[in-house]
């Protein structure tokens, strides 16, 4: 019939399927009638040239639709996964996207070394502050800690309205010893930045910035999925978490206490001061306490006299004399509001 009509082919997408194993594939035929003869042969081959060039259309075009919705996709569950890494630990949302971790309810006895935060008095000074104000230094604050505490390779365990709970060793570890010094070097690393931030704080006028209380103990826990089939939470129990927790709330502003089972694995890293030890209800021994004064080195410094005769010893070598600048600093920092007071009182008596 081709000599005689001419064949229209047109390729209908939208009543086309593509799926897995056989496709739909529909056609549009238009025939027109020729006033003139036509060549078969040649007709024949510019139809097929036409319907196959349509049809290769519709595949690429199909091609890239169904990689647009992919692209999509991934997309959207990047920022889902994002979302969700924000309510779980790093270490646990990497491992469960890379198919490492499991969500069965088990749990693991293993040694780790548990660090506890608060903020001293924290429901008086939330009361002088501004909900807007105490918004913004809370939320700074938490962010500049979990920030040191992700660069140490912390767990992040949990926020417990201004306290604070991470630990090392699960779910990766680099052994109880490197995992017990990376937990006071993270600690140390948070007091300096604590500093930093009372300064900057009293600045933007927050007369008491926040002082923070820090406690840490190595020891023996359980820890794993913990929870129901419908609900989980990746966490830590046992009698030395409650003990890392009792040495944070016996902790002086501004200073970091820790046992001494923590304190055998960086003593050549750090200065402290042995302080008396605390008794527990299910603990079996004292807690022998220790609160650091800073990283050895920097703490104790030494003053040479050069000119007075009576500080000098017998051999006529200058005498050293072992400052706790540091400690001082923290003595005068926990006292400068009562000083303050103190003065205001006098110029009031006096006036």
């Amino acid at each position: 019939i081709g000599d005689y009509w001419f064949i229209e082919a047109n390729y209908i997408h939208n009543l086309s399927e593509f799926r897995k194993g056989l496709s739909k594939n529909v056609f549009e035929f238009k025939f027109k009638y020729k006033k003139n003869k036509d060549d078969l042969f040649i007709n024949h081959l510019k139809f097929t040239s036409n319907a196959k060039d349509d049809f290769l259309k519709a595949v690429l075009n199909e091609s890239q639709k169904q990689k647009n919705i992919a692209l999509e996709q991934s997309k959207r569950m990047r920022n889902i996964s994002k979302k969700i890494g924000k309510y779980i630990p790093p270490q646990i949302h990497d491992g469960l996207f890379k198919g490492i971790y499991d969500t069965e309810i088990k749990t693991k006895r293993k040694k780790l070394s548990i660090f506890f935060s608060d903020i001293k008095n924290f429901t008086d000074t939330s009361e002088k502050l501004q909900p807007e104000d105490l918004t913004k230094y809370l939320n700074e604050y938490f962010s500049e800690m979990t920030l040191i505490a992700l660069e140490w390779g912390a767990t992040i365990d949990k926020y417990i309205g201004d306290a604070m709970m991470v630990f090392f060793g699960d779910p990766t570890t680099h052994g109880e010893r490197e995992d017990a010094r990376a937990c006071v070097q993270m600690a140390l690393s948070m007091q300096e930045r604590m500093r930093q931030l009372q300064v900057k704080w009293a600045g933007e006028g927050f007369a008491d910035p926040f002082k923070v209380r820090m406690g840490i103990n190595t020891g023996y826990c359980n820890v794993g999925n913990f929870g129901s089939d419908q609900r989980l939470t990746y966490t830590i129990i046992g009698a030395e978490v409650n003990i890392a927790q009792r040495l944070e709330s016996n902790a002086k502003p501004n200073t970091i206490l820790m046992s001494y089972e923590t304190y055998a694995h960086v003593q050549e890293l750090i200065d402290v001061e042995e302080k008396p030890p605390i008794e527990m209800k299910g603990v079996n021994r004292k807690i022998k306490t220790f609160s650091v004064l800073g990283r050895r080195g920097k703490v104790e410094k030494m003053l040479t006299f050069d000119s007075d005769s009576d500080k000098r010893d017998t051999n006529g070598s200058n005498i050293k004399m072992p400052v706790m600048i540091e400690k001082r600093f923290m003595f005068l920092e926990e006292n400068i509001k009562e000083i303050r007071s103190l003065i205001e009182k006098i110029n009031d008596r006096q006036s």
